[in-house]
């Protein structure tokens, strides 16, 4: 069963009487977000599953930088049109460098019985590199990092966050900061799609986004 994301902040707002193309919309909030330069992250689109295995999908707007993933959802609801975010942290994918890492143990003794411990070790030298570099390929290309990799395994995951990840004050801003580009972006677009359709507009109040634990995610 897959593991369940953070969940650090998210914002939602159903709007009456009203409808738009959802695919249009996340157009919209890409091109918005392309404007802001927000250094490295990245955008996918991702499909999630309404319900249970047999239900139908819904198609997201994810926008990802480091360990952390905006999920952006515009959707029809009855006669109205919802619009909603999570920003979340990822759940690592340390279980496939575990998996890989099981695999090198076993090409190296492998190499060693056929070729010879110095050959085996001069081969493995080489192709240790290279599977460790299409592992971290998979893992950032499906929202991770090989450092998050590193931290989300039992033990070593804590020496290693404790000497070369520790929180600090500039992660908390630009995870912050992250989280004020993006929603800011969708509050543009939405305002946008939603002038002059005789739409009230969103109040301040109604634009703040619902925080749960940012400091702890950094």
């Amino acid at each position: 069963m897959a593991k369940t994301p953070n969940v650090i902040s998210h914002w939602h707002r159903l709007i009456e009487g009203f409808q738009t193309s959802p695919l249009d919309f996340y157009a919209a909030v890409e091109a918005a977000i392309q404007r802001r330069q927000i250094p490295d992250r990245q955008s996918v689109r991702i499909d999630f599953k309404e319900g249970g295995l047999l239900t139908a999908k819904r198609v997201y707007l994810r926008i990802m930088r480091d360990k952390h993933s905006f999920d952006i959802c515009a959707a029809p609801f009855g006669t109205g049109f919802f619009f909603s975010w999570w920003l979340t942290e990822l759940p690592s994918q340390w279980f496939i460098y575990f998996i890989g890492l099981l695999f090198l143990i076993f090409f190296t003794i492998m190499i060693c019985f056929q070729a010879g411990f110095i050959v085996g070790v001069l081969l493995s030298l080489i192709a240790v590199p290279g599977v460790l570099a299409l592992i971290g390929n998979l893992v950032h290309n499906n929202g991770g990092t090989a450092e998050d990799a590193i931290v989300a395994i039992p033990w070593i995951g804590a020496i290693y966050e404790k000497a070369f990840h520790p929180a600090t004050y500039y992660k908390i801003d630009t995870a912050l900061m992250f989280q004020d580009a993006v929603h800011n972006a969708v509050m543009e677009v939405i305002d946008q799609v939603t002038a002059g359709k005789g739409v009230r507009a969103i109040s301040e109040f109604e634009r703040k986004p619902i925080l749960e634990s940012f400091a702890k995610s950094a």
